[in-house]
């Protein structure tokens, strides 16, 4: 497998607002128009379109080449096989989703306030691309056993957003090792639920309960309802 370098925030053509509050200002989308890219981002995004449009693995190369208008030998050196290039967009659209939520997690605020503004940015990228992130939440997971275990590492790289909320907890009881994770899970359920019922597009409202559910084994039910109801007023 050949390596290639992660993308920046916003270069080429990542998700695009700069996060503020719960997120707002320019459209949180991926790129669609890939004229000028270069051939490998051409055909990452291509794929990435393709994917979401197809289904996951009904991806051909000579598919991607077309839309990304690049020549079979194009393709071949940059990838060995058609799964290496799915596997390398898919990584894609994951890096610029965690370096979007990054961005808005950053700051010197309270923990439970970059949470909530790091969840509303999530929640605000999963929308602004319903097809993407059903190809993402759906179908990769379902896709084969190294979809499946790619997928279980994105997970995994939510959970040092949360290690901070140790120092919140009450000073009475411990928190199990695993509560990060646990917590990353919990959400993730929520956000398929939502992908699977074709309500991506809504996903924004669930940002309360999303956040109560993150939050409360933290600070407690009473200080995470609270938190919920300044995301519902934001």
């Amino acid at each position: 497998m050949r390596t290639r370098g992660k993308l920046d925030f916003v270069n080429p053509g990542g998700f695009t607002s700069s996060p503020v509050n719960t997120v707002s200002g320019e459209t949180a989308g991926l790129p669609r128009a890939i004229e000028g890219f270069e051939p490998e981002d051409r055909i990452l995004w291509a794929t990435v379109r393709l994917a979401s449009e197809k289904g996951f693995e009904s991806v051909r190369v000579f598919d991607v080449v077309d839309r990304a208008e690049v020549s079979r030998a194009n393709f071949y050196e940059l990838f060995d096989s058609r799964d290496e290039c799915l596997f390398a967009a898919y990584e894609r659209v994951l890096d610029v989703l965690f370096s979007y939520v990054a961005r808005a997690y950053e700051g010197d605020e309270p923990w439970p306030v970059k949470m909530r503004r790091a969840l509303g940015a999530c929640l605000e990228a999963c929308s602004a691309e319903p097809e993407v992130t059903r190809m993402a939440t759906v179908e990769v997971p379902a896709a084969s056993p190294e979809a499946q275990r790619r997928y279980g590492a994105t997970l995994k790289r939510f959970v040092p957003l949360l290690t901070d909320g140790r120092r919140y907890k009450e000073p009475s009881g411990d928190l199990p090792s695993d509560l990060e994770l646990m917590a990353v899970g919990g959400a993730e359920a929520i956000i398929r639920e939502e992908v699977v019922a074709d309500r991506t597009e809504e996903l924004p409202a669930k940002l309360p309960d999303i956040l109560f559910a993150v939050l409360a084994p933290y600070i407690g039910p009473e200080a995470a309802a609270a938190e919920a109801r300044r995301a519902e007023r934001n």
